[in-house]
């Protein structure tokens, strides 16, 4: 995932201290990896929500709760804990009373559940666990098979097995029988992962492999993002809740910035390519169902000479042929298309003001102006018929039908705003490059919530077969973080890579 907001689901605002750097952890390689590199740290700042939910005692109208219950892992895990807590009914309080220092976790797949957790147990505490099959792993390594899991696979229905072992101060937990043996060779080779950034708590995401996941793909919703592995970690700065990241990744033109006075949220996208489809939902076309071939075929009548066995009364004029052989055509669609091909953007940025106008603004030649402008005129007489334009002061405006507003656009220096109307460019502000910043974003999450229920009405509930690009992305986060207000996101680019740093604060985004 791109954003590694679990964290931020994990610890509250009010905590002050910094955990030690901790040991490393004999974690095999998966997909994700987590580690509390200091468990007693972690403790002392885990409050709210997400203690309760940890200790088992979830309270069921809590934000934290309903976000996480509406999540494909989340209802997955709640219908499988039921065949999972016989064998293990502990909760973060049994934990704890192992005395641990360390814990790490990797996770191999979220649709099977399959993970394994390592706990550094630095006194000889007994360990009530049950018995299962003794077994050993190909080095010798003893260990207890309690219940197959989906991924050795399990038989029946049950998706989290259980197997575990003891090892040289470890205690090894995993949900298959193949995860705890590649956790138990890892141990027996005298490998121990170490999260590369250290906080209360880090993460290393190999984002190629999440990027294919069903289970994520509310958080790659814009394609590849060619990131690879990354990690994160959770840290306070001065009382405040900071998540860091770093990656991998080519170069990126520096970023534009400007000023966002009373937008709920702003931000500068690195990736020029996801501009056309966000121009298209949130000015062109705001309908959140949008299909690549809009235009529906022309085909010629039946012929006059057509024999006589031929139904004529078959034939419906007022609607396309249907089947493989008359697919509906991308009209317009195309010019976006060739003017796409013209040049690659560098970036693309968006404002959306208090009163929930949205405006685009990105870099683009102005010899390609008037492409642009009939490429925006030939979507709108599809979506609405006759197009009239009018020039009001720098701006360009687009009109349907009896002179209603549809779009405009401005040039401001090197860069082109979008918006709804001309008036909604009227402050369109004065941009500027700044080195080596790509990427930025600023939201103000109390105002965003004001509108969480419209969004959820216009996108409709949440499902797990679906994906809903406001209400999941953003509404989704807002329950995650019920006590934060604002969000600031800051990416820099570095030699071989780049650093993100994001700031979760009480106080709304200047």
């Amino acid at each position: 995932m791109r954003s590694a907001f679990l964290l931020a689901a994990l610890v509250t605002l009010g905590a002050s201290s910094e955990p030690a750097d901790g040991r490393g952890v004999p974690l095999p390689p998966a997909p994700v990896r987590v580690v509390i590199p200091d468990v007693p740290a972690f403790d002392a700042v885990l409050a709210g929500a997400y203690r309760r939910a940890l200790l088992g005692a979830p309270d069921e109208d809590d934000p934290v709760t309903a976000a996480w219950r509406r999540t494909p892992v989340g209802s997955k895990l709640e219908d499988q804990w039921a065949k999972f807590a016989p064998d293990l009914p502990w909760n973060w309080a049994d934990v704890l009373k192992l005395k641990p220092r360390t814990l790490g976790l990797s996770l191999f797949s979220a649709g099977s559940l399959e993970a394994v957790f390592v706990i550094d147990m630095p006194l000889a505490v007994a360990v009530p666990l049950p018995p299962g099959t003794a077994k050993q792993t190909a080095a010798g390594a003893p260990y207890s098979l309690v219940a197959r899991g989906a991924g050795d696979p399990a038989e029946g229905d049950r998706r989290m097995g259980l197997a575990w072992a003891r090892s040289a101060g470890w205690l090894f937990l995993a949900t298959s029988e193949k995860a705890l043996v590649a956790a138990l060779d890892e141990a027996g080779a005298g490998r121990e992962w170490k999260a590369p950034l250290s906080g209360l708590v880090a993460m290393e995401l190999d984002v190629a492999v999440l990027e294919k996941d069903r289970y994520f793909k509310r958080e790659f919703l814009f394609g590849p993002s060619g990131e690879g592995r990354v990690a994160a970690a959770l840290r306070m700065e001065g009382g405040r809740l900071v998540e860091v990241r770093q990656g991998q990744g080519g170069s990126k033109e520096a970023a534009f910035v400007f000023e966002t006075p009373g937008a709920f949220a702003a931000a500068w996208e690195a990736e020029g390519e996801t501009l056309w489809p966000a121009l298209r939902a949130a000015l062109l076309e705001p309908w959140p169902d949008l299909s690549p071939t809009p235009v529906s075929p022309l085909g010629p009548l039946p012929p006059a000479g057509a024999a006589r066995a031929e139904d004529r009364y078959l034939v419906d004029l007022q609607k396309p042929p249907a089947g493989p052989g008359a697919p509906w055509e991308e009209g317009d669609l195309r010019a976006w298309r060739e003017l796409r091909a013209m040049g690659p953007l560098s970036g693309w940025g968006y404002r959306v003001s208090a009163d929930g106008v949205r405006t685009l603004v990105f870099p683009w030649p102005a010899r390609l102006m008037d492409d642009l402008g009939r490429a925006c005129r030939a979507t709108l007489e599809r979506r609405g018929g006759r197009v009239s334009e009018q020039t009001l002061g720098e701006a360009r405006e687009l009109r349907l039908g009896p002179g209603l507003p549809a779009l405009a656009w401005k040039r401001v220096g090197d860069v082109v705003w979008m918006g709804p109307s001309a008036a909604s460019l009227a402050d369109a502000p004065a941009v500027h490059r700044e080195t080596d910043l790509v990427r930025w974003a600023r939201l103000d999450l109390d105002g965003l919530r004001k509108d969480a229920a419209r969004w959820e009405r216009v996108e409709g509930p949440a499902a797990p077969e679906t994906v809903r690009p406001f209400s999941d992305r953003i509404l989704g986060l807002l329950g995650w973080m019920p006590a934060t207000r604002s969000l600031n996101l800051e990416r820099r680019q570095v030699p071989g890579g780049w650093t993100e740093r994001v700031a979760f604060g009480a106080q709304n985004p200047r």
